[in-house]
């Protein structure tokens, strides 16, 4: 049994998929199984990952179905009972498999293990994320609340950054299949009502911003991010426990901040002002909704 699967989904990313395959294959780690798994890519980067005769490559082809599809099914294939995620235009830096796997193993009860990770710009400067709500480093262990890290600063789990057990993420319904756009975010959040989520400084990934074709990018934000839907319905079933209650909403308010900002910066101010009132924290006394109602206030009138 391999000490973990990587699982990295491939769509139209022939330029990039030798590059991640490589910083996967050079981690220190032998016994692993990567798992690329091609949702009906009409480009060459299945051959360019078939073209990796190494035994641990495996490559799995499937009909488009979006990324949540490809990485459920590589989840569903893994043999190993943690899994690791890169999407084929990122990267990992050294050590980082190895960093999860200490997470792993250090902190046995946690339902996310991760990783810090920087954004490489188009111009190849390197900019490291601003976490807030948790020690600097070199800290790592136990966040203390995975959602108030979240609400201060930037999300403390990225996908291309992070593992889970196979169990755990089995037990929380995998990514939502169908959503296009921060379908990541739900399930790490649905993962982080459970259980407590492990981070280092150590073994960054890298997130490349000048890759083409990312979702983030085509994707228009026309609708709440998922996780918004999911956090309203537990905190409406009394389903969340009290001492995430209140770090819960405020990072529900971020979520919804971005949204509407995004559409704001588009014009479309009557349908920022829907998705505020129907994301049930309109009336929420925090700074980020206080903003979008003033946005919507003074352009449209």
């Amino acid at each position: 049994m391999p000490e973990a699967t990587v699982v990295i989904s491939l769509f139209n990313k022939g330029p990039y998929i030798g590059r991640a395959l490589t910083s996967v294959l050079n981690q220190g780690l032998q016994d692993i199984e990567v798992l690329v798994v091609d949702d009906g890519s009409s480009d060459d980067g299945p051959e360019q990952a078939a073209a990796f005769r190494d035994p641990r490559v495996r490559l799995i082809r499937q009909s488009h179905g979006g990324v949540s599809t490809a990485r459920n099914n590589g989840i569903r294939t893994a043999c190993s009972p943690f899994v690791a995620f890169l999407d084929a235009d990122d990267e990992w830096r050294p050590g980082h498999l190895e960093t999860l796997l200490r997470l792993h193993t250090s902190f046995p009860g946690a339902g996310i293990c991760a990783t810090s990770y920087v954004f490489i710009m188009p111009d190849g400067t390197r900019r490291a994320p601003t976490f807030s709500g948790f020690p600097c480093p070199p800290w790592e262990g136990l966040l203390p609340d995975y959602f108030r890290a979240a609400a201060m600063g930037k999300p403390p789990v990225f996908t291309s950054a992070a593992g889970a057990p196979k169990k755990v993420l089995l037990e929380a319904g995998l990514f939502a299949e169908g959503v296009h756009l921060g379908e990541d975010l739900d399930l790490w959040g649905r993962i982080a009502l459970e259980s407590p989520v492990a981070f280092s400084h150590s073994g960054p990934s890298c997130y490349r911003k000048d890759a083409g074709n990312r979702l983030c990018v085509r994707i228009p934000r026309e609708r709440e991010l998922p996780f918004v839907a999911t956090a309203r319905a537990r905190l409406c079933k009394g389903k969340v426990p009290d001492h995430l209650v209140p770090s819960l909403r405020a990072y529900c308010c971020k979520l919804v901040y971005l949204s509407c900002r995004h559409l704001l910066r588009a014009g479309r101010v009557d349908d920022a002002a829907l998705l505020l009132h129907k994301s049930g924290f309109e009336g929420e006394e925090n700074g980020h909704i206080r903003r979008i109602r003033t946005a919507v206030a003074g352009k449209g009138g």
